[in-house]
């Protein structure tokens, strides 16, 4: 299916295409809550180069990878850090544990005892060759290159005044993962994303494993060479006094090899509190990410709006 639209942000960085990309994405926003970035500018080689390391990561003995669990962590919340093994994890509460592992890392900085903040414990390279660095120097591209660009065209399209983006994002909040689907029944339960809004790199596969809430059925979103996928997330929902949609989307990979994902989770600062333009929305960023954590890894009721998804 292509009626997903593309955004390019090469035009959204480009002084005479901006106003016409800003209006193409303003739309998107509204009618679909998903799309292609094309004209990103990340390595292409980088992106696979991670994905190869991924791989390797996954490939070492549930022994090794245990090393670098939860426990292991020392950021607040620890689950939002290190590895997580098969079914390890619930995202619908009527779907169970979801057939995935996961590695999920951070932005490096001082925490000051505030949560999702402070370093991750990676694997040096002995145990897993270029894991740490590759996902580091694709996470610095990702944070330094396409979420400023990105970010302030939300911030525009959403209403706010032209410093918005700076004040809120001067020290934006990170949930990088790194996610195996096993073969023929990996899956990810139906759920929405609670932050900003999320960036997926995914590997070219011929299986469709992507699935978004689109029009009343589900509808698969195929692999486009070259591009990231986005979509919204809650926070930007509610910003927009719900004129923008956080669609509800799944993975059910059903191929014969396993299928590598990357998500960016992009949140604003920690310490943040948001309010939409019109002032009938307004939450603590911190208060938000918490609560959805407490969801997933404690009351088991999902991740997002899971539990009003049947």
């Amino acid at each position: 299916m292509d009626a997903f639209p593309k955004i390019s942000l090469q035009k959204l960085s480009s002084s005479e295409m901006r106003l016409d990309e800003l209006d193409i994405l303003y739309s998107t926003c509204q009618n679909y809550g998903f799309f292609y970035l094309i004209d990103h500018g990340l390595s292409e080689k980088k992106i696979k180069d991670t994905i190869k390391a991924s791989y390797d990561f996954f490939n070492l003995p549930k022994l090794v990878k245990e090393r670098y669990n939860h426990s292991s962590q020392g950021v607040f919340p620890a689950t939002s850090r290190g590895y997580t093994p098969l079914y390890g994890e619930i995202l619908h509460p009527g779907e169970g544990n979801d057939p995935k592992e996961i590695f999920d890392v951070g932005i490096e900085n001082d925490s000051s005892g505030r949560p999702f903040l402070g370093p991750t414990n990676l694997p040096d390279n002995e145990v897993a060759p270029n894991f740490s660095r590759f996902l580091l120097s694709l996470q610095s591209d990702i944070m330094d290159d396409v979420v400023p660009v990105l970010g302030k065209a939300f911030a525009e399209i959403l209403g706010m005044d032209s410093d918005w983006f700076k004040r809120h994002f001067n020290s934006p909040t990170l949930l990088q993962r790194v996610i195996r689907y096993p073969p023929n029944n990996g899956a990810a339960g139906k759920h929405t994303d609670n932050g900003f809004f999320t960036l997926l790199l995914q590997e070219d596969l011929p299986s469709c494993s992507l699935k978004v809430w689109f029009k009343d059925h589900w509808v698969s979103v195929p692999s486009l060479p070259g591009s990231l996928i986005v979509n919204l997330g809650d926070m930007l929902q509610e910003l927009s006094d719900d004129r923008f949609m956080s669609t509800p989307h799944q993975v059910e990979h059903n191929g014969g090899t396993d299928r590598i994902s990357l998500p960016f989770f992009i949140y604003p600062d920690i310490d943040s509190r948001l309010s939409s333009p019109s002032g009938k929305r307004s939450f603590e960023v911190a208060e938000v990410m918490l609560s959805n954590f407490l969801s997933i890894w404690e009351t088991n009721d999902g991740a997002g709006r899971a539990i009003e998804l049947q």
